[in-house]
């Protein structure tokens, strides 16, 4: 009989031991919160949020921008799935275009347009030679003036209706 005993309190302190680790592990998992992950601007990056410089505050780009999706001007062929947002700023005055893939935003200022023009560049950052134009019912995203990302013109959705005239 006593070796059984023996036997069982060989067996149940490993088990014991085991659970207390666990037990540890979970206590400090818990001390580690989601949303904790603050960068210093004070954007929560695993709930969406990036620093917005048009804005100057944290947004979800996806809420806040207008999406351009990628556009290959030699064959006029589009790719939904490489998406581009462009976030404006409260008063028109700036445009901050967020490439997916890249960690740095890029932010253009307005520039007057000329009536008559018939491709207006609406926004300019000359340092990066990233522009954004209207042509022929789209907006044009361009890369030294090499056309990236495109969004069709609408008065309800997108660039159209951020930059309707009240």
């Amino acid at each position: 009989m006593r070796t059984y005993v023996s036997f069982y309190l060989i067996l149940l302190i490993p088990i014991l031991f085991c659970s207390k680790n666990a037990q540890e592990a979970n206590q400090n998992s818990k001390e580690i919160l989601l949303g904790s992950d603050r960068d210093p601007n004070g954007c929560i990056g695993s709930a969406g949020y990036t620093w917005s410089e048009a804005k100057q505050e944290c947004i979800r780009i996806f809420e806040s921008g207008t999406s351009f999706i990628s556009y290959d001007p030699s064959t006029g062929a589009t790719d939904s799935a490489k998406v581009s947002y462009v976030v404006l700023s409260n008063d028109l005055n700036l445009a901050e275009v967020f490439y997916g893939g890249t960690d740095k935003p890029i932010l253009l200022e307005a520039v007057p347009v000329m009536e008559g023009e018939t491709m207006p560049k609406l926004f300019e950052n000359s340092i990066e030679s990233v522009d954004l134009i209207f042509h022929r019912d789209s907006y044009i995203l361009r890369y030294q003036e090499n056309p990236t990302h495109i969004q069709a013109w609408s008065a309800e959705s997108g660039l159209g209706k951020l930059l309707k005239k009240d």
